[in-house]
């Protein structure tokens, strides 16, 4: 096992009030962000363990002191791995991560309050995000992190310290590289603390045909299962969102039962949770053509 030199990530809150010009901070904002940071790291080696097939393991220890209008502390970073994984280059892997980590937080700065949705594509060309109307390419690492829900709230718990009143900004230092540096200024930690949920789409396309009905639901908000007609072993789960469809269904104008044939046409999209995760397929109906009871489909399709 080989262990390298110790790489520093200093961490700084700064501002004028009372609290912070006396080296003092709000014990639960600095054990969150203590844990957040130690968690951000954690979750980006791994994350990069499984993208580049390596076996780097991570230890970090805590250092702590003050400034003139500041408080701060010190993770020292120890990584090692196997004597049969020293072909990667953990300097590279530990600058990877660190601009990563920052490219993330500047993406999430960006996103515009209202939107509580991260949408994230595959393309031929990587990771298709797009922010505010402007499409942005992400590698397999950065959208590794942003897909992470221990980073995302991770990143939240640091920047929360920034909505006290005397608390001005948030600067993040790894190694001694001036170029290293992340910083959140007070406005900005809304973006971060803001929850959002994500899709990480693979694919995507169109579902159109007739299917026989094998589960069914009255609540406009539960899902049915549905058979294919010409292959009655291929099951999907669908979520039906066709207004006029769901106001008779409300309103008792159409009786369903098992064997029923519906006419649909919809979407269906592959998604991961995060990108190292399990795929799943969703499928919404977005039109109803038409309903045929069991008793009747065999005069209705003649």
């Amino acid at each position: 096992m080989n262990t390298t030199n110790p790489l520093p990530i200093m961490v700084r809150y700064n501002g004028d009030g009372e609290h912070i010009k006396a080296h003092q901070m709000n014990s639960i904002y600095v054990a969150d962000s203590i844990k957040a940071l130690a968690t951000v790291y954690q979750e980006a080696y791994l994350e990069a363990n499984k993208i580049y097939k390596s076996k780097v393991n991570l230890e970090s220890y805590l250092e702590g002191g003050f400034g003139e209008g500041s408080i701060w502390w010190i993770f020292k970073l120890f990584t090692s791995e196997n004597e049969s994984q020293q072909s990667l280059d953990k300097q590279n892997i530990s600058t990877k991560i660190f601009s990563s980590i920052e490219h993330v937080i500047r993406l999430l700065k960006q996103i515009d309050l209202s939107t509580t949705e991260i949408v994230i594509k595959d393309t031929s060309d990587g990771y298709k995000i797009n922010i505010n109307g402007e499409l942005v390419y992400l590698d397999e690492l950065k959208c590794a992190l942003l897909t992470n829900p221990k980073v995302r709230a991770a990143l939240s718990s640091m920047a929360m310290p920034l909505s006290d009143e005397g608390i001005s900004s948030l600067t993040v230092n790894q190694g001694e590289d001036e170029k290293n540096t992340i910083k959140i200024i007070k406005g900005e930690e809304q973006n971060l603390i803001v929850s959002r949920n994500h899709k990480h789409i693979i694919d995507d396309g169109k579902i159109t045909g007739f299917y026989h009905i094998d589960t069914l639901s009255y609540n406009p908000k539960s899902k049915w299962i549905l058979l294919e007609k010409d292959y009655p072993k291929n099951s999907i789960t669908v979520l039906i969102v066709d207004p006029k469809f769901l106001k008779n269904v409300s309103e008792n104008q159409e009786k369903f039962s098992k064997d029923d044939l519906l006419e649909v046409e919809g979407v269906w999209f592959k998604e991961k949770r995060k990108l190292t995760g399990k795929v799943s397929v969703t499928y919404t109906i977005t039109k109803v053509i038409q309903h045929i009871p069991a008793e009747d489909r065999q005069w209705k399709l003649l």
